[in-house]
């Protein structure tokens, strides 16, 4: 079996490594579309183009599984490539599992820290409130972070100087925070840190959506393509 990662950057690392725990007999590849990166600023129309154009690619090149390990990818492309586009076909996106894990695991009050065109769609609130809408969900989008991490994080300060103004805006006692994109947890550290910094407390839990993914897709396919 040939599993394709999809990204427009760098979060690839963070998913497929989750991958490679879960899977390590599977042959996993990437393709990047760093021409066209970030996708964070894009338009939906953009972002569903150029991620149509990049899976289309994949299959074309004898994907048996193509997954989008990236976020933005995921919320604005995912159900239209499933549904009307690449139908009968396995693609598959990092926004349900960690959904499932916010209400598996009893979480009542959650952060989701996330690209600007991730937040615009407000998708993140709405499939958590799927499985439960008493849940409260917090939304701050974060346009600096990843032109930053793109770049090699030539500064911590830079990247701190962000985080400090984005962080505060969460309420302190939020119970979780999603990492909602698959850059940021390559900036984790920074993050607990700065948290403690802005509200004068212990983090709460981080959800990183690539782990849960991995989590969650061991199981799907156990069900549809190993048996």
């Amino acid at each position: 079996m040939l599993i394709w990662f999809f990204d427009s950057g760098l979060g690839w690392q963070v998913v497929m490594d989750a991958f490679w725990k879960e899977f390590p007999d599977i042959s996993m590849i990437i393709e990047m579309d760093r021409e066209n990166a970030p996708y964070g600023h894009r338009s939906g129309d953009e972002i569903r183009e150029l991620t149509k154009n990049g899976v289309q690619r994949l299959f074309d090149r004898g994907a048996d599984v193509v997954i989008l390990a990236c976020n933005t990818a995921s919320v604005h492309a995912l159900r239209w490539l499933q549904q009307e586009i690449f139908f009968g076909k396995h693609i598959l996106g990092v926004t349900v599992p960690w959904a499932e894990a916010v209400v598996e695991w009893g979480y009542h009050h959650i952060g989701v820290l996330a690209t600007e065109a991730t937040v615009r769609t407000r998708m993140y609130k709405e499939r958590v409130h799927i499985l439960d809408n008493s849940v409260i969900v917090e939304e701050i989008s974060a346009p600096g972070l990843v032109p930053l991490i793109e770049r090699g994080i030539v500064s911590w300060s830079e990247i701190d100087m962000l985080l400090r103004e984005y962080l505060s805006q969460f309420s302190p006692d939020i119970e979780a925070l999603v990492l909602g994109c698959t850059h940021y947890p390559l900036i984790r550290e920074s993050i607990e840190s700065i948290w403690k910094e802005v509200h004068n407390k212990k983090i709460p839990d981080l959800i990183d959506p690539g782990v849960e993914s991995a989590k969650k897709f061991w199981i799907w396919m156990k069900k549809k393509l190993l048996n």
